[in-house]
């Protein structure tokens, strides 16, 4: 679902980053899942293969809230034993305005690309927020972008 967005949001970001100003205190993790480092779901969560190499999980004890605003679900996605995404949605223009607020205090002014997705770009984690008017649910992305690939 949001997953393709993301890559295609990723890789456009990749050809504007030149243009963009860097993000302001880039997240190093996300509810206490390091980004870049090796990390094992616990039982805590509940998992699925997603890919040959990607596990998509979701942790039952999470607060479903992000930045004070309330997340309608909340996903991981796990590639080669790292956190890849981490995917949300929220309800409502709203909370959608509230999040977007929210992360822009913490990042800095987002670059906005054509087809209304907003970006923070990191050295390390991207975020992208995303409005779909016809669901009336916002998304928004974590994505660690320097996912070592192993070579075959």
């Amino acid at each position: 679902m949001f997953l393709r967005t993301a890559f295609l949001a990723a890789a456009l970001a990749c050809l504007c980053a030149s243009a963009q100003a860097a993000m302001r205190a880039e997240p190093v993790d996300f509810m206490g899942i390091p980004f870049g480092k090796e990390y094992q779901p616990g039982k805590a969560f509940a998992c699925e293969t997603d890919s040959e190499e990607g596990l998509k999980c979701v942790r039952a004890g999470d607060d479903l809230h992000l930045h004070g605003v309330p997340l309608k679900s909340l996903s991981y996605l796990f590639m080669y034993k790292r956190l890849f995404t981490v995917d949300m949605e929220v309800d409502g223009r709203e909370n959608f305005d509230k999040l977007n607020a929210e992360i822009a205090n913490r990042h800095g002014k987002a670059t906005k690309l054509s087809g209304g997705m907003l970006t923070w770009t990191g050295k390390q984690v991207d975020i992208m927020l995303y409005y779909d008017e016809t669901r009336h649910t916002g998304e928004a992305s974590y994505v660690f972008k320097n996912l070592p690939c192993p070579v075959e």
